[in-house]
């Protein structure tokens, strides 16, 4: 796997050959009045991959949706959709379909007459109209549905709809921009796993665009984290959450403690287990030495921002031996959630810090006001360069 950068992200590349690839965006920028919405995005999205781009409001992912759609024109650059330049090509005229937040279902219009929609308005013959009615409604098991109207469903039931209508067309990609925004909570999980279901039987590339990271983390087999209209960081689930690239990623993606500080000694590592990583220690503000692993080339005196995630500390009565980076604490407040337990945890400092660890009857949640150690080992929290 290939490494480009853009900006001061570090983007992963796929390294398939183009023939196994849906889509291709190159050098992709877009303004309104002036004022940038999406800068020189570089992204490739496989044939068969669920691909979702994360982000906050306001991040441009949006955008850069509509413009592989085609309801926005991009100031420059290349969208290539199986081979084809389609950058200035109108939305009819690109194989993909897209369904919106909202479905955008036809109130006046039954089940069936909303799928077929389409269909009809490309003039298939009748008889093709039918059968492909028939495939969707299967595929999204509304058999027996056809014949009600949009105010008749529930809100996953209009969902699926729309999915039907978009599937139905037999797009080479399909393009999700918030589907469950509208959902309650439950809902919306019993959704994703009947999504990616869906997207599994069909074969074909869904791009989804969320602001909600659980849903990326558990539909993507890729996933694209985006801010201020820059592709931050392109990566498998496991690689966005282990391996962030930025601040940003960390922070944005699950919950992270985030220490920053400066590197006091750094070695380097020639090991099989370790590869070229360099070990260094830390003196991180308010809690002390620490010891950690990077793949940057620092030296003593660089600053550096340590990412650590909660579930990764250990938290202990007495010290372990094993684990390398220890400190001493107080429970400031423990929040029981029945799965695990998260922790509000004070040190001498007065920093905070906050860990988490599954619950079980075996093992007793910490009263608040008990002193306690936490501990992690050095491959436990990532170094990102300041």
């Amino acid at each position: 796997m290939s490494v480009d950068s853009v900006g001061d992200a570090e983007i992963a590349k796929p390294s398939q050959p183009l023939e196994d690839l849906s889509i291709e965006l190159r050098g992709i920028a877009k303004s309104f009045k002036g004022v940038p919405a999406v800068h020189s995005v570089d992204l490739s999205v496989r044939k068969g991959e669920f691909f979702a781009l994360l982000g906050p409001s306001g991040c441009g992912k949006t955008t850069l949706l509509r413009m592989i759609a085609g309801f926005e024109f991009p100031d420059r650059g290349e969208i290539r959709l199986q081979g084809r330049d389609v950058a200035n090509v109108p939305p009819n005229e690109r194989p993909v379909n897209m369904v919106f937040q909202h479905y955008a279902l036809f109130p006046h219009l039954t089940v069936s007459d909303n799928i077929a929609f389409g269909l009809r308005m490309r003039r298939l013959p009748k008889d093709e109209v039918a059968r492909r009615v028939r495939e969707g409604l299967e595929i999204v098991q509304l058999v027996g549905m056809e014949g009600r109207y949009p105010h008749q469903l529930s809100g996953g039931q209009q969902q699926r709809v729309a999915l039907a209508r978009a599937v139905v067309n037999r797009p080479e990609v399909l393009l999700l921009d918030e589907p469950m925004a509208a959902l309650d909570e439950k809902l919306r999980k019993s959704m994703r796993a009947e999504l990616k279901e869906l997207q599994h039987r069909i074969g074909i590339s869904f791009i989804y665009v969320t602001h909600d990271q659980g849903e990326a983390l558990e539909l993507a087999d890729r996933i694209a984290v985006m801010e201020k209209g820059k592709v931050m960081q392109i990566g498998t689930p496991q690689e966005i959450y282990e391996s962030p690239r930025s601040t940003f990623v960390a922070d944005f993606v699950g919950v992270s403690n985030l220490l920053q500080g400066k590197v006091v000694e750094a070695e380097q590592l020639l090991g099989e287990s370790n590869g070229a990583r360099r070990r260094i220690a830390v003196d991180v503000e308010g809690v002390g030495r620490v010891a950690a692993f990077t793949d940057h080339a620092l030296e003593p005196g660089a600053a550096v921002v340590l990412s650590l995630r909660p579930e990764r500390i250990h938290l202990s009565a007495s010290p372990v031996g094993e684990l390398e980076n220890r400190v001493a604490s107080k429970v400031e407040r423990a929040i029981f959630l029945g799965s695990d337990v998260h922790y509000r945890l004070k040190l001498a400092s007065g920093r905070v810090l906050l860990a988490q660890s599954i619950y079980s009857p075996l093992r007793r949640v910490r009263r608040e006001g008990e002193r306690i150690f936490l501990q992690w080992r050095a491959e436990d929290a990532s170094v990102l360069p300041e």
